[in-house]
C-alpha cells in the first residue's frame, strides 16, 4: 500500500481554524503519550500494539491463559498456564457456589437481588472466558491481522499521529477500568476481613453459600480473593472487544486522511484500488468481530440491565452498612463497562456516519478534525473528476461500500451506540420501580 505514503496532515492553519489551542493542547498529550509509552510501548514500524500488550499481560496476571499475543519466552508461557490452572477452577467452583446460595434464598427477594447481582455478572464472566478460548485462533488471528494493517498502512507523520493519539487513548481507558474494580474489590475483601461477621456469605458482595468444613479464615480468604480475581478479569476481556473495536475506528481514520490529498504523482488507479482493498480487510475485521462477541455481548447487555436495576434497588433499600457502600461502587464499574462497549462501539459507527456537529465532542482534540467527515464524502471531496472513468468507478465501487452501517451490536439485535446506552438506563429505571413495589408489600 505503498500509496499511503503520499498522504499528508492537514496544514497547521487548518488545525488552527479549527483548534485554537493546538499549541498547549499538544503539549498535554505529548507529555501523556511519553508517561503511557513507559507501559508496553507501541511502535509503528514493528507493528506493535502497546495497548493490546498491556491488556493481554493484565488478563495474564488475572490466570488468563491469553498466550501468543504477545512476545512471551518458554519460561513466561508456562507460568501462565500453571496460574491458570490453579485459579480458574477455584473461581468456578466459587461461581457453583454462589449459584447454590441463589436457591437456596430464591424466594426472598432483598436476599435474592443481592445474589442476583453478583451471579449474574460472574456467570458473564464466565460466559466471556469460554467463548474467548472457543474462538482464541480467531482472536490470534485478528491480532496479527491489526499488527500487519499498522506496519503497513501507517506511514505518513499524520498517520503515525493519529495511531499514538488512539494507543494513548486505549492505555488511559483500559488502566482506568481496571484500577476501577481493582480498587473496589480489594475494598471489600478489607472491609471482610475487619468485619466478617455482618459480610461473610450474608450481604453483598460476598452472598455465597460455603463449605461449612472450611476454616472460617480459609473461607473469608477464598471469598475475597475470587471476587479480586473475577472483577479483575472481567475489564480485561471486556478490553478485548473494545481494544479491536478502537483498533478498527483508528484505521478508519487512516483512510479518511488518505482522501485529503491526492497527489498527481502517484498513480491514481492503484491508489484508489488499495484503497478499496484496505476497506475491504476493514470490513472483514468487523464481521469477524461481530461473529465472535455477538452473543457474550448480548448476554451482557441483559444481564446488565438487571444488574444496574437490582444495584440501584439495593442502593436505595440499603441499611447504610459497608455492603451498601459497596453497592456504589458496583454501580459505577457496571455502568463504566456498559458505556465503553456502547461508546466505542459508536465511534466506530460515527467514523463513517458522523456529521460536522461531532467536531465538538470530548474527543482527542486532534482527531476531532477527521471524525467530522464520512468515507464516503472524504471520497467525493477528493478531486476525482481529473482522472480517468476506471478511477471513477472504482471510487463509486467504494462509496457504496461506504455508505453501508459500520455498527457493532449486541447479538444482532441492538447496536452498540450511546442511544443503547441511554436506553438500558430507562429500562433498568422500570424495574427498579417494579422491585420497589414488590419490597414494599414483602415488608
Amino acid at each position: 500500500m505503498t500509496f499511503f505514503t503520499q498522504c499528508r496532515v492537514v496544514s497547521a492553519t487548518t488545525y488552527k481554524r479549527i483548534l485554537p489551542d493546538e499549541s498547549q493542547a499538544h503539549c498535554e498529550m505529548e507529555r501523556l503519550r511519553e508517561l503511557t509509552q513507559r507501559i508496553r510501548p507501541s511502535d509503528v514500524d514493528e507493528g506493535r500494539i502497546g495497548s493490546i500488550e498491556l491488556n493481554v499481560w493484565l488478563a495474564q496476571l488475572t490466570g488468563l491463559p491469553l498466550s501468543g499475543l504477545k512476545p512471551e519466552t518458554k519460561a513466561e508461557s508456562i507460568r501462565i498456564l500453571v496460574v491458570s490452572g490453579v485459579v480458574l477452577p477455584l473461581l468456578f467452583c466459587y461461581v457453583v457456589l454462589e449459584i447454590y446460595d441463589l436457591v437456596l434464598n430464591w424466594d426472598n427477594v432483598d436476599i435474592m437481588t443481592q445474589n442476583v447481582v453478583m451471579t449474574l455478572t460472574h456467570v458473564g464472566y464466565w460466559f466471556k472466558v469460554l467463548n474467548t478460548f472457543y474462538y482464541y485462533e480467531d482472536i490470534r488471528r485478528i491480532v496479527f491481522t491489526l499488527k500487519h494493517l499498522t506496519r503497513t498502512c501507517v506511514l505518513s507523520p499524520g498517520q503515525r499521529e493519529t495511531f499514538h493519539q488512539v494507543e494513548v487513548e486505549n492505555k488511559v481507558v483500559c488502566l482506568f477500568y481496571f484500577c476501577l474494580v481493582v480498587f473496589s474489590s480489594t475494598l471489600a475483601m478489607v472491609m471482610l476481613l475487619i468485619v466478617p461477621d455482618n459480610l461473610a456469605g450474608k450481604r453483598f458482595p460476598y452472598r455465597v453459600h460455603m463449605p461449612h468444613f472450611l476454616p472460617p479464615i480459609v473461607q473469608y480468604l477464598y471469598m475475597g480473593l475470587s471476587i479480586i480475581w473475577i472483577s479483575c478479569g472481567i475489564p480485561t476481556i471486556d478490553n478485548v472487544n473494545m481494544l479491536f473495536m478502537n483498533q478498527i475506528c483508528m484505521h478508519l481514520k487512516i483512510l479518511n486522511m488518505a482522501f485529503d490529498v491526492l497527489q498527481r504523482q502517484v498513480d491514481p488507479n492503484i491508489w484508489m484500488v488499495s484503497i478499496v482493498k484496505y476497506h475491504s480487510v476493514l470490513i472483514n475485521l468487523r464481521q469477524r468481530l461481530e461473529q465472535i462477541y455477538r452473543l457474550p455481548v448480548l448476554f451482557q447487555f441483559v444481564s446488565s440491565l438487571l444488574v444496574v436495576a437490582m444495584t440501584a434497588f439495593q442502593a436505595i433499600v440499603g441499611d447504610g452498612s459497608g455492603s451498601s457502600v459497596l453497592i456504589y461502587f458496583l454501580f459505577g464499574g457496571v455502568m463504566c463497562q456498559i458505556f465503553l462497549y456502547c461508546w466505542f462501539g459508536n465511534e466506530v459507527f460515527e467514523q463513517v456516519h458522523s456529521h460536522d456537529t461531532h467536531i465538538y465532542s470530548f474527543r482527542w482534540v486532534y482527531s476531532s478534525y477527521f471524525q467530522s467527515k464520512t468515507l464516503s464524502t472524504s471520497a467525493f471531496g477528493c478531486n476525482w473528476h481529473e482522472f480517468d472513468a476506471q478511477f471513477k468507478r472504482t471510487l463509486l465501487i467504494f462509496m457504496i461500500n461506504a455508505d453501508r452501517p459500520f455498527l457493532f451490536t449486541a447479538g444482532g439485535f441492538m447496536g452498540l451506540t450511546l442511544t443503547s446506552f441511554a436506553n438500558i438506563l430507562g429500562k433498568s429505571y422500570s424495574i427498579v420501580t417494579v422491585l420497589r413495589h414488590m419490597y414494599g408489600r414483602a415488608h
